[in-house]
């Protein structure tokens, strides 16, 4: 099969809110992954609403560049695991904790439900909020707004006036990028809000972001670094960024 048809048949089977993987389309096509890194490379710039991401591909949603929470689920599983299991450590018992909806917060929810922690679970994610529907110690306060379908969370005025009726003990937020000039920034001008506004109404804030986050910006900023406590990031991140965060006076942790 020659490259232009290679990249036709790539981008046809890209589905709506859907992902595919690098490998898989190395597979199906019998080429390298190289090759195919390549083809995403010109898909990419034909702008036909087709977006890289780490390890695949996803199309984007009605101007929404964030990858589906399908493919973010899936990518660095044992990372957002280790994640998990260091900040439910941190979480006290009978204390009120915010969850954005990341797939990391949907991994801390899972390992909160796990040590059957009795807490207060503050979320704007549909899906972290299920995660509790059939555990007695979490009691959860699902902010209500509009829905956005690509992320399965609700944003808006009506979740910021949700989130604000609150006051937490620790928040944990895990932006798409974190970028020495601008900051904490994002892909969604709500859920930068929504982020931000979690922040601010909790009194002790954790930042969880692995190393592909590090080193760029989205369009919508949430703060500057120093907003948070802590850091909890994984052993790929680049010692630079470390060394900032000890220049910031930020503590942090790698899991």
């Amino acid at each position: 099969m020659k490259a232009k048809e290679r990249i036709a048949s790539i981008i046809e089977q890209i589905p709506y809110n859907g992902f595919i993987m690098i490998k898989d389309l190395s597979d199906k096509y019998n080429v390298t992954e190289e090759t195919i890194r390549r083809d995403l490379n010109k898909i990419v710039e034909m702008n036909v609403g087709i977006r890289k991401a780490h390890g695949g591909a996803y199309r984007c949603h009605q101007g929404d560049v964030a990858a589906p929470q399908s493919f973010r689920q899936i990518m660095l599983p044992g990372v957002k695991q280790r994640f998990a299991a260091f900040c439910s450590s941190l979480i006290i018992p009978n204390s009120c904790v915010m969850l954005d909806s990341s797939t990391t917060s949907r991994f801390i929810a899972n390992k909160i439900k796990e040590l059957n922690r009795q807490v207060t679970v503050v979320t704007n994610s549909i899906a972290t909020a299920g995660i509790f529907e059939d555990s007695e110690n979490v009691n959860v306060v699902c902010a209500g707004g509009n829905l956005r379908k690509l992320n399965g969370s609700l944003v808006g005025p009506t979740a910021i006036d949700t989130i604000e009726r609150y006051c937490a003990n620790c928040c944990f937020v895990s932006p798409a990028s974190v970028d020495e000039q601008f900051g904490l920034t994002d892909h969604n001008e709500e859920e930068a809000r929504i982020r931000a506004c979690m922040i601010k109404q909790s009194k002790r804030r954790y930042l969880v972001v692995d190393h592909t986050k590090f080193g760029w910006a989205g369009i919508n900023r949430i703060g500057s670094i120093d907003m948070v406590d802590m850091v909890i990031t994984d052993g790929e991140t680049d010692q630079v960024w470390l060394q900032r965060f000890r220049e910031l006076g930020i503590e942090y942790k790698v899991c």
